[in-house]
């Protein structure tokens, strides 16, 4: 009996020890987001009636950081195609009055899946719905999406636990430069279709969180692609929903969040058709083996203390439209350009005039001297995440776009310069009023360049 109770002891004294030495409470939560009724589904045009069904349900998942000094940052990963300014700013002002959790301490990510409930403010102007269509939209936002994410949070703080924090880098393949220029002899112009030649960013980061007895309690996984492998119409996470789903399987206890990266140039191939669900699968699981890959290499331990910044930069657009170029545009025929025509010419009876400026929110965060993680907003292009990979090498530099405001797509100056969809045309079905300026890239460099500066000093 004397050396059971000396073991009780030792264990107990060893518990404490962990606890009292941990630099890392880190907790975790996870809600699904699924609609409770069909719901008109995000991203394609072509879109013309509402969900019929499900693949597997959408989650949104969050975890929770506070170092030793109890700074805090909760980062919260969505299985949704886009999340605007509003809808961020209603969550952090839940989270702010029940939790003291500001939007500085504040990340919304979306994996920008195409077969979630459209929730982009731009569907009021370009999507041909139906005032059923949005009531059921706005309730699924305003009943259950924004309070299930201000729930959330408080659940990943409620859970905050002594942990501690490795990551590593794996790699996966299937996501391609979706912008192929054509047409060389007579200018180039870029389509999207598939170019294995273009820019991509094939990382994996990862980020695995283990508790006082060593059990995996949370994973947190990276990648830069589209999520547009399906073109169908039932909810589904798309790849990144089937490799967070394969990941829980296989480690049953943890929670898996995907983190999007800067793949608005970037499409996950092959893709759509009769087999769009199968090559899903396979893309899923090809990131998820990589995740593992990663979870049975050699971690960094991350030690604190956690740094976090918070910035918003103004980003410069070409000059606006005159009234009489905007009346000659507005065709009636109901197209993109006609209905991109009367949203401005509305802006203009409303404010007298149309925006010349597009707020972009930046925020950094530094693990000790092992991670720093960049959180940029927009439909953000691969070279957002390979510059500051280059400019802050030393820790793990993770990028992630799509975060808290997906207001159009970002281009770099390459991108802009080089024009197509992601450089200047795609802005015609964005509420935008015109392509990003030839300075772009230079204040969301100069942007990151101070919220990482901060979390460094």
């Amino acid at each position: 009996m004397k050396n059971i109770a000396r073991l009780i002891a030792i264990a107990s004294l060893s518990l404490l020890n962990f606890a009292s030495a941990a630099e890392w409470q880190v907790g975790l939560g996870s809600v699904v987001i699924t609609p409770e009724s069909p719901t008109w589904l995000s991203g394609y045009g072509s879109r013309d009636h509402a969900a019929e069904g499900k693949v597997h349900d959408l989650f949104a998942k969050a975890v929770a950081f506070e170092d030793e000094r109890g700074e805090r940052l909760v980062l919260v990963t969505c299985d949704l195609g886009s999340v605007y300014q509003g809808l961020t700013d209603q969550v952090a002002k839940g989270t702010d009055e029940r939790w003291g959790l500001s939007k500085e301490r504040l990340v919304i990510n979306v994996s920008h899946t195409h077969c979630a409930p459209e929730v982009a403010i731009e569907r009021i102007v370009f999507h041909h719905l139906s005032d059923a269509e949005e009531a059921r939209l706005q309730a699924y936002i305003d009943e259950q999406l924004i309070p299930k994410l201000i729930e959330l949070v408080g659940a990943a703080i409620d859970d905050l636990q002594p942990s501690t924090i490795g990551v590593s880098q794996s790699a996966a393949l299937f996501a391609s430069n979706r912008r192929l220029p054509v047409g060389v002899e007579s200018g180039k112009e870029y389509v999207n279709s598939q170019n294995p030649g273009g820019v991509t960013d094939h990382d994996v980061p990862v980020m695995l969180i283990r508790g006082e007895d060593e059990s995996l309690r949370g994973i947190l996984f990276g990648y830069a692609c589209h999520n547009t492998t399906l073109a169908f119409y039932q909810y589904c996470g798309d790849y990144a929903g089937f490799a967070h789903q394969y990941l829980e399987e296989a480690h049953p206890g943890a929670t898996a969040l995907f983190v999007m990266g800067c793949g608005g140039d970037q499409n996950p191939y092959p893709r759509h058709g009769p087999e769009g669900l199968d090559h899903c699968k396979r893309h899923g699981r090809e990131l998820a083996d990589a995740v593992e890959h990663a979870i049975h290499s050699p971690q960094t331990e991350v030690h604190g203390p956690l740094r976090v910044a918070y910035t918003e930069v103004m980003l410069d657009l070409e000059p606006p439209p005159t009234r009489e170029q905007l009346e000659a545009q507005r065709t009636g025929d109901d197209s993109y350009p006609d209905r991109k025509a009367r949203y401005l010419l509305d802006q203009l009876d409303k404010h007298g005039q149309i925006a010349t400026t597009q707020n972009c929110p930046l925020q950094a965060a530094r693990f000790g001297d092992e991670l720093v993680m960049i959180f940029v907003s927009g439909e953000t292009v691969v070279d957002y995440a390979r510059k500051p990979k280059v400019e802050f090498a030393g820790p793990l530099v993770w990028v992630a776009g799509y975060c808290n405001d997906v207001f159009a797509y970002l281009p770099s100056y390459r991108v802009l310069m080089e024009g197509g969809y992601e450089g200047r045309s795609g802005i015609i079905h964005q509420l935008v009023p015109t392509p990003f300026a030839t300075n772009v890239e230079d204040r969301v460099m100069g942007g990151i360049r101070r919220v990482v500066k901060e979390v460094s000093e």
